[in-house]
């Protein structure tokens, strides 16, 4: 008798899983472009890292530079017209974030103006995002 009830317990977990992973493969749906509920390998336009630098200018008012526009270069040609979004920071502290809707890749370079310039001496991070 002890031996039919491990029997059942296994047999419904394994309908269980069975279920589970048979819901699981319908989900998918999901493109390269989007992000959801399933497993999808979104490939970048840019695989082998790029470089960065400032464009600084100094604030007369604030008595300090500030960085008014971060350079990238060392970019995939395959990342052009795409949406990139720039955030510098200061250990976790978002210091600013400026999103433009497409990018112009050209001599495998280009720049995101900030929308708001950063003291300097506050940055030492950056999260740079290319989607589209």
């Amino acid at each position: 008798m002890k031996r039919k009830k491990v029997f059942v317990a296994v047999m419904g977990g394994v309908l269980s899983m069975g279920l589970v992973g048979a819901s699981a493969a319908t989900l998918g749906t999901l493109s390269g472009a989007g992000l959801g509920a399933d497993d999808q390998v979104v490939a970048g336009c840019d695989t082998d890292g790029v470089t960065v630098g400032y464009t600084t200018a100094y604030s007369a008012a604030a008595q300090t530079y500030q960085v008014t526009a971060v350079n990238f270069t060392g970019v995939n040609a395959a990342c052009n017209a795409k949406a990139a979004s720039v955030s510098l920071r200061n250990g976790t502290t978002n210091l600013g974030t400026t999103s433009v809707a497409s990018i112009t890749v050209a001599a495998n370079a280009f720049s995101v103006t900030l929308g708001a310039a950063v003291t300097a001496s506050s940055v030492n991070g950056l999260s740079l995002v290319i989607s589209g």
